[in-house]
C-alpha cells in the first residue's frame, strides 16, 4: 500500500496483526555458474564473490539484460556514466576486467566484440527472484503534513523514536538522529545521502497529526539502485503511539530481513499506552535537552516534569529528567549535591518502571560513576544499556565515558568510535571521541579530532575547550591560549572555560593575567567548583593549594573527581602520597 493509503489500525491490531509484504525481493541474472545481483551490485560464482569495480558490474548489467543483442558503446557509456564525459578507454578497461573475471575459471568468452558496432552478451541468461538482507539503514526526517509548523517537533520526535526502536537490533547499523537530521529538507539524491551516511537502505515518510489521531506513512528504498522496496501507512491514536512506532519498526526489520533474536523481538513489542499530552511534552523536553546548553537543560526539565504530572508512570520522562540534572552538574557547574539529589530518584524510577529502557540504564551508569564512584555498578549498567540498544550511539558514548575514566584507553577509543560510526555527523560524537585520546596522552590524535569537530561547527565552545587543553599538553602554549580564548568568547558564562584559560595562561608564564582573571572568576560566581580551582592552582604552580582544592572537592563529591586517574593536568601531583590516597577514595588504583 502506498504511503497515502488508508488503513485503520485499532489498538489490538497494532500489536497482533500478521505482517504483510515484508520480504524484499528483486530480480537477479544467472548465466553458467554466475549470478549478477543488480540490487547488491555484485557478481558471484558458485556463491563466491568476485571482486570487480562498481562500474564494471554496471557494464555487465547493461549487457546481460539484453543477451544476444548488440549494444553500442555509446549506449553503454551513457547508461553507466550518465551526463559525464569519459573516454572510450574507460569502457574498454571495464570490459577487459569482466572478460578476465568471467573467463578465469572456464575459458569462455561471455562478451563478444562486434566491430564498429559494440558488444554482445553471448550466453543464455536466466532471471531469478532473490530475497535481500540489509545491515544498515538511515531514517530520514519524517515530513510534517499537519499544515502547522509548530508541529515540527512532533514529526522529529517520531523520527527519533523509530531510530531508537531500530537501534535495539544488534545486527542492524542504524544512523543516529543527529546525523539523519542534517538531511531534513535536503535536495540531495537518495544515493548521495546514503553515501554520506554509509548505509544501504533509507526510510522516508511523513507524519500527520489531527487532534488525537495519527498517521505514519513510510517508504523503504535501496539507495544504490534507487529502487522502492516497500511502502505502508499506519493509522492510530496518539495514546497508542508507542505501540504504533514499535509496529512500524518490526515491519521494517522484517522487511530488510535483519537478524532478530528472541530478546530483541520482545523489546520491539511495546504494549504500554501513553497519555497523548504527556508524550507531546516529553518530545518538547527531548528537543530542548538536545541543545546541550544551560537554558536548554532547564527548559527540558520543565517539560519532563509537566509530562510526569500527567503520566506518573512514564519511564522515558524520568530518564530525561535525570540526564538533565547530571548534565547541569557535569557541564554547567550546578552544585553536585543538589543536582544528583534530584537525578538519582528519577534515574532509579525510570529503570524500575521499565527494566528494558536503554537510556534509563545509560543515565543510571553515569549517576553510579559520577555521584557514587561505584565503578562496578557503572560498568554493569553501561553494558546493560548496550545490550538493550546496541545501535544507539548514546549508550556507546556513555560506555566510553566510563571506560576512559577507568583508564581503559583502547576500549574507550573503540566505544567512542562506535558511537561516531552510528552518528557520523554528530558534533558531540566527534568531539567526545577526542577525549579518550587526550586521557591516553595521545595528544596529537586528540588535537586532530577536536579540530575536525571545530571545522564542522566553529561556534561551539566545547570544541575549543578540548582543543586548548590538548595543545597545552603539547607545550604549544600560544595555540592553546588562542583556542581557549575562543572558547571563553563563545561561552563567557561557563566557569570551566574560564578556569581552563587561567590554567593555560599560568602554565605558559602569563601569571599576572591569570591572577587577574582568577579574581574576576571569584567575583562573578557565588560557587566555583573546587575541581576547577585545583586546575587553576596547578597552572599557577601552587601544588599545595591544588591539593587543598581537591580535598574540598571531595567534601562536595564533585563529579569531575572521577577523572583523577587519567587527567594529564594533575600529572605534577602524582608523586604526592595525598594524591595517591585520593585515587583510592574515588575507588581507583594509582
Amino acid at each position: 500500500m502506498a504511503p497515502g493509503g488508508s488503513k485503520i489500525l485499532k489498538k489490538s491490531s497494532i500489536l497482533g496483526r500478521i505482517p504483510c509484504v515484508l520480504t524484499l525481493r528483486s530480480s537477479a541474472y544467472e548465466f553458467g555458474p554466475y549470478r549478477l545481483d543488480p540490487l547488491a551490485r555484485s557478481l558471484t560464482r558458485n556463491r563466491e564473490l568476485i571482486s570487480l569495480p562498481p562500474k564494471a558490474v554496471e557494464v555487465l548489467l547493461e549487457l546481460v539484460r539484453r543477451p544476444g543483442v548488440v549494444i553500442s558503446k555509446e549506449e553503454i557509456m551513457e547508461a553507466v556514466w550518465p551526463r559525464t564525459f569519459v573516454e572510450e578507454a574507460n569502457l574498454n578497461q571495464m570490459v577487459f576486467l569482466l572478460r578476465k573475471a568471467l573467463g578465469a575459471a572456464d575459458q569462455r568468452d561471455y562478451i563478444a566484440t562486434v566491430p564498429k558496432r559494440g558488444y554482445r552478451f553471448t550466453d543464455l541468461v536466466r532471471q531469478v527472484d532473490v530475497p535481500h538482507q540489509f545491515d544498515s539503514i538511515a531514517v530520514l526526517p519524517l515530513v510534517n503534513l499537519s499544515g502547522d509548523p509548530s508541529q515540527e517537533y512532533f514529526a522529529d520526535g517520531v523520527t527519533e523514536a523509530l531510530i531508537t526502536e531500530l537501534g535495539k537490533i544488534r545486527s542492524l547499523r542504524v544512523v543516529s538522529r543527529t546525523s539523519a537530521m542534517r538531511f531534513k529538507g535536503s535536495t540531495d539524491s537518495l544515493s548521495q545521502i546514503a553515501r554520506a551516511l554509509r548505509v544501504e537502505v533509507l526510510l522516508e515518510g511523513s507524519v500527520m497529526k489531527s487532534e488525537d489521531c495519527l498517521r505514519i506513512s513510510v517508504q523503504l528504498s535501496h539507495a544504490a539502485s534507487d529502487q522502492n522496496l516497500w511502502a505502508e501507512s499506519y493509522d492510530g491514536k496518539i495514546s497508542d503511539i508507542l505501540g504504533l512506532q514499535s509496529r512500524v519498526a518490526r515491519d521494517i526489520v522484517a522487511g530488510i530481513r535483519a537478524e532478530l533474536s528472541q530478546k530483541e523481538e520482545v523489546l520491539l513489542r511495546v504494549s504500554r499506552v501513553v497519555h497523548p499530552e504527556a508524550y507531546l511534552l516529553y518530545l518538547n523536553g527531548r528537543f530542548c535537552a538536545r541543545q546541550l546548553t544551560y537554558q536548554g537543560q532547564h527548559k527540558a526539565i520543565q517539560y519532563f516534569r509537566q509530562s510526569l504530572q500527567i503520566d506518573a508512570g512514564y519511564a522515558a520522562a524520568y530518564a530525561g529528567l535525570a540526564e538533565c540534572f547530571i548534565e547541569l552538574a557535569y557541564f554547567f557547574g550546578m552544585e553536585p549535591k543538589k543536582a544528583f539529589g534530584k537525578a538519582e530518584p528519577a534515574a532509579i524510577t525510570a529503570v524500575h518502571l521499565d527494566e528494558n529502557l536503554a537510556e534509563g540504564h545509560a543515565v543510571l551508569s553515569l549517576l553510579r560513576l559520577l555521584n557514587d564512584w561505584d565503578w562496578e555498578a557503572a560498568d554493569r549498567e553501561s553494558q546493560r544499556a548496550i545490550e538493550l540498544a546496541p545501535g544507539d550511539p548514546y549508550v556507546h558514548w556513555k560506555r566510553g565515558v566510563y571506560l576512559r575514566y577507568a583508564g581503559r584507553g583502547d576500549e574507550a577509543i573503540a566505544a567512542h568510535w562506535r558511537a561516531e560510526s552510528l552518528d557520523p555527523f554528530s558534533l558531540i560524537a566527534i568531539e567526545e571521541a577526542g577525549w579518550p585520546y587526550y586521557y591516553s596522552r595521545r595528544f596529537g590524535e586528540a588535537v586532530d579530532q577536536f579540530r575536525r569537530a571545530a571545522e564542522l561547527e566553529p561556534r561551539w565552545d566545547q570544541l575549543y575547550f578540548g582543543l586548548g587543553l590538548a595543545l597545552a599538553q603539547q607545550q604549544r602554549h600560544e595555540d592553546a591560549i588562542r583556542a581557549m580564548r575562543t572558547a571563553t568568547s563563545l561561552a563567557p558564562d561557563n566557569p570551566f572555560n574560564q578556569a581552563s584559560l587561567i590554567y593555560i595562561l599560568g602554565r605558559s608564564g602569563y601569571t599576572r593575567e591569570a591572577k587577574q582573571l582568577l579574581e574576576k572568576l571569584f567575583s562573578a560566581y557565588a560557587y566555583v567548583p573546587r575541581w576547577f580551582l585545583s586546575i587553576i592552582w596547578v597552572g599557577l604552580h601552587d601544588n599545595e593549594r591544588a591539593i587543598g582544592a581537591l580535598e574540598e572537592a571531595f567534601e562536595e563529591r564533585e563529579p569531575c573527581l572521577v577523572s583523577l586517574k587519567v587527567e594529564p593536568i594533575f600529572d605534577p601531583l602524582r608523586a604526592d602520597d595525598r594524591f595517591t590516597a585520593m585515587l583510592r577514595r574515588v575507588g581507583l588504583n594509582a
